[in-house]
């Protein structure tokens, strides 16, 4: 682990770094109530591949700066670039997201445009237009209404992830139970970031389609934290010509290859290499 110095603070990054020399690079972003070390068996398999990965903690998370469950949108997207101007050199980049981590990825694709080479997208989160439900977590409009009367009225009131967004703790499973136990995991977050964020930021197709570089989605058909066609429709959204998307056979963590551990009997070595190698060969071919 180290601490890079960014504009706005300092930011936390693990690298696992390839075995071989290497002409690409990862930058892997986490989602809600997560960390970088989610990115650990993925980094260290896609580095075994010849490939220079790095997995940050962003801005409010982990041992990255800022105040923990209140960060500022704009100000980590800066930080990100911040990171990306650090890490880029001559090789290629690529940022690799998972859940809320993509929001991120394609914001700072449609601002900074030509600073990437490439975007991987797991299970990515989009508000589509006209899709009436695209989560069993997220909140009723009644819910949001509140949510949003709450920002207006105490936007730094933190609100408790597993007890005010519905079935997050039933549909994140033996998964968020073990996160729970974390310590250095947040899951308490302002009425002003869930509202900015999780509800506004997403809602922005315009912005969030206009992706230029290659795009690779992979989504699990058994995602109940965000539905696959959310996927699907969205790759269809998107403006970039070369654009991909596999709808897998398995849930919002991708058999493990994105979580903290890999010691359950629930799922195969070989299935996440399946998923690992669907990584590989298309980084290879960009």
């Amino acid at each position: 682990m180290a601490l890079l110095e960014t504009s706005k603070g300092k930011i936390n990054v693990i690298k696992y770094p390839s075995k071989t020399p290497s002409d690409k690079t990862v930058l892997c972003i986490h989602g809600f109530c997560c960390d970088a070390r989610i990115f650990d068996y993925l980094g260290n398999v896609l580095a075994n591949d010849g490939f220079d990965i790095y997995s940050i903690d962003l801005p409010g998370h982990g041992k990255s700066y800022g105040e923990k469950g209140d960060l500022d949108f704009d100000d980590c997207l800066e930080s990100i670039h911040d990171v990306i101007a650090k890490l880029k050199g001559t090789s290629k980049l690529f940022i690799l997201a998972h859940s809320m981590g993509c929001t991120y990825a394609l914001w700072y694709a449609h601002i900074f445009k030509k600073s990437i080479d490439g975007l991987i997208l797991f299970a990515p989160y989009v508000r589509i237009p006209g899709m009436k439900k695209r989560s069993e977590i997220e909140p009723s409009n009644i819910r949001f209404l509140y949510f949003l009367l709450r920002k207006m009225v105490t936007p730094k009131t933190r609100l408790l992830a597993t007890k005010e967004l519905p079935n997050f703790l039933k549909v994140g499973g033996p998964e968020i139970e073990q996160m729970l136990h974390d310590k250095s995991l947040n899951f308490q977050y302002t009425y002003r970031y869930i509202v900015n964020v999780l509800a506004l930021r997403n809602t922005d197709i315009s912005a969030l389609s206009d992706v230029e570089v290659p795009m690779f989605i992979l989504h699990g058909k058994n995602d109940r934290n965000v539905f696959s066609e959310v996927g699907v429709q969205f790759c269809n959204l998107a403006k970039s010509v070369d654009k991909k998307i596999n709808v897998l056979d398995c849930d919002h963590w991708f058999n493990h290859c994105i979580f903290y551990s890999q010691d359950t009997n629930r799922y195969s070595e070989e299935s996440r290499i399946q998923i690992t190698n669907l990584v590989k060969d298309w980084i290879s071919s960009h």
